[in-house]
């Protein structure tokens, strides 16, 4: 309480004391940062010191006609010294909420560090952030959180964006639209971060990726590609499987399809014909980036990471056989799903709507791939998830049926299955945790009797982003176990970074088998405990596959021109 309470009483707004300049040489020149001072008073609520670089080009700008083209590196920065004292613009899209500016030259990173000037290097956290891979931008994550309780622990933090919605993935799998290019962007800045980290005061073999969502299903997919898979040491996945976010894995969108009928009229037999240098030339490499945006709104399921021939050249089940054993934390939170109906509820749906009509309108949406099965599928979903009795009238507890499934279906079910991937590999270095807090940082909606743990819970204890803490502090609703949790996963993620053990105490140890699958459950109090979602790898990765198949399928291999970089 004694924290909360100098907290409360001290200065609300988050004041830093910037210092000057920082001036760093680079292979490609010179960078010109800043630092920041929080102060040393941890019973603040934000504090430490940080040689602070925002907005640095990694790759030359994908405009003109480097729009839908593979990345290319950038060997010199054009401006020098580079002005690296900005937040670089966001990639289009509709999540900017906060209001960045927006461009398609947004392929830059932000570096944080102790000391830019240290003979000593520390060990580096790349965050990659979410967002369906249709939204996210760095300025959603500002530097006191960061600084606070990630570099204060002795890390340099990089933070990057890449391409995302249509710029990033639409495709045609060939030359003239490839696949998978923010992906490619991620593994160019992860090339980038190798040769200039210790410019900065980094290690470069001491490299963690940590990402949130479908941050977290791109670092799994950089663990799996043969091209990106050895350009870091460790990974964090927090809420997102490479299969949250995989083509085929639910089904398959035909979302680049859809978009080239939408946009540019271009048809079925023109897509099969595969004249794409006509939808290229006649309409998508000109067309204004705002016309792209027009049908994300209904985009549910975001876009998709596909199966190609150069960074993702298989299924993950199989790519998965020849990935590296490295330390990994892998988790969600337990209600993930949540998340999507608390907005919802916020934004005015009322919650009369759930019921099982809603429910199974809403799985029919979702999981039209199940084609004839989908019946039976819903009823083995519902005798598995549905508590007995449960009442058409009791909308709560529709609402808590609805996220259990949904969470079991796009994100612990997936988890649980790459961490028996890991583990048939002999991987013996895997920390899975599940999130069990139920903090009110970032809760947009208060369900009568419920409170869940809804999607992104766990990374605002990380990230701690002032625009979520602030208003708590502010009216005096901060709960001392917010700044306690928010601790533990500042510690306990440095350590891993620094050590390749989240706790010094070896009291979260690793998953060791299939069978027992112990995990940490993160709480106020943190518990080691055996039998991970033990229903929902049942229902999703053994008896439902007897019905369905397995997801994804294997599908051809595509000439897509995706050659070596």
């Amino acid at each position: 309480m004694a924290i909360l309470a100098a907290v409360v009483f001290g200065a609300f707004f988050t004041l830093a004391n910037c210092d000057g300049n920082v001036i760093v040489e680079t292979t490609r020149g010179t960078v010109t940062g800043f630092k920041v001072d929080y102060g040393n008073d941890t019973s603040q609520l934000y504090y430490g010191q940080a040689d602070v670089f925002l907005g640095i080009r990694y790759v030359q700008p994908p405009v003109g006609a480097l729009r839908f083209a593979k990345p290319v590196p950038l060997t010199k920065f054009k401006e020098q010294p580079y002005d690296a004292t900005q937040f670089g613009d966001a990639c289009p899209q509709k999540g900017n909420a906060r209001g960045y500016n927006m461009s398609e030259d947004c392929l830059v990173l932000n570096i944080y560090t102790p000391d830019a000037l240290s003979v000593y290097k520390y060990s580096v956290m790349v965050f990659i952030h979410g967002g369906s891979l249709k939204d996210g931008l760095l300025g959603d994550f500002p530097t006191p959180g960061i600084v606070r309780n990630l570099v204060s622990r002795g890390v340099v933090v990089v933070a990057l964006q890449y391409r995302i919605g249509l710029l990033g993935y639409f495709t045609t799998h060939s030359d003239e639209f490839p696949p998978n290019l923010g992906l490619m962007d991620q593994t160019e800045a992860l090339k980038w971060i190798q040769q200039e980290i210790a410019n900065f005061g980094g290690d470069p073999y001491r490299i963690t990726l940590m990402g949130q969502s479908a941050g977290s299903s791109s670092v799994a997919a950089l663990l799996l590609s043969p091209v990106s898979q050895n350009l870091f040491q460790q990974a964090i996945m927090e809420s997102g499987s490479i299969l949250t976010c995989f083509e085929g894995a639910m089904g398959f969108t035909k979302l680049s399809q859809n978009r080239a009928i939408q946009l540019c009229n271009f048809g079925e037999d023109q897509w099969d014909a595969r004249n794409f240098t006509a939808l290229k030339e006649d309409c998508l490499q000109d067309m204004d980036w705002h016309n792209f945006l027009e049908y994300e709104d209904s985009n549910i399921r975001g876009w998709m990471l596909v199966q190609d021939d150069y960074m993702l050249p298989a299924t993950p089940r199989d790519l998965a056989k020849n990935r590296p054993n490295i330390p990994v934390i892998y988790g969600n939170c337990k209600d993930e799903w949540s998340g999507v109906d608390l907005a919802l509820l916020a934004g005015g749906y009322n919650i009369s709507t759930y019921n099982r009509e809603y429910f199974e309108f809403i799985f029919a949406v979702y999981a039209n791939y199940l084609g004839e099965n989908e019946e039976t599928v819903i009823g083995i979903l519902e005798s598995v998830y549905m508590p007995p009795g449960l009442a058409d009238d009791d909308h709560v507890g529709w609402l808590k049926t609805m996220s259990d499934i949904f969470t079991s279906a796009g994100f612990t079910g997936f988890t649980a299955k790459e961490v028996e991937w890991y583990l048939e590999n002999g991987n013996d270095q895997v920390y899975t945790y599940e999130f069990v807090f139920p903090t009110d940082i970032h809760r947009v909606y208060n369900v009568p009797g419920w409170k869940p743990v809804f999607h992104g819970a766990e990374l605002d204890m990380v990230l701690m982003q002032d625009y979520f803490w602030e208003p708590l502090l502010k009216n005096g609703t901060l709960s001392p176990d917010d700044v306690a949790v928010a601790n533990f996963m500042g510690r306990t993620w440095t350590n891993f970074a620094k050590y390749s053990t989240p706790l010094m105490d070896g009291s979260w140890t690793p998953t060791k088998t299939a069978q027992n699958f112990e995990y940490l459950e993160i709480n106020v109090q943190q518990t080691m405990k055996t039998g991970f979602r033990t229903a929902d790898k049942l229902v999703w990765n053994k008896v439902l596959p007897q019905i369905i198949g397995i997801w994804p399928p294997n599908v051809p291999d595509y000439n897509n021109g995706t050659v070596s970089l």
